[in-house]
């Protein structure tokens, strides 16, 4: 309402996380492990974007989930196995 007591301090890079289905049959919004990766390459190294110019880069960026973990076992856990090969190669 206006009042600048009454805001949250802004969340760290590494506070932040991306949340995706982790199969197509886990409901609509599922993105293909090329596509999440290149925007979070553009996104963390400002790399992959296209035309898409972001802010700024955050490096620090790091958190990405899935709200059906059963559909990722279900689709031989290619979310999470993919995704984190991925992001341990985040320097």
């Amino acid at each position: 309402m206006g009042n600048a007591g009454n805001m949250f301090p802004p969340l760290r890079q590494d506070q932040v996380a991306i949340g995706l289905p982790a199969s197509p049959n886990a409901g609509n919004g599922f993105t293909t492990v090329a596509e999440v990766q290149k925007a979070f390459d553009c996104l963390a190294k400002g790399a992959n974007c296209g035309t898409y110019r972001p802010r700024g880069v955050y490096p620090n960026l790091r958190g990405l989930m899935t709200w059906s973990i059963n559909w990722d076992k279900y689709n031989g856990f290619e979310f999470s196995r993919s995704h984190r090969a991925y992001l341990n190669g985040l320097t």
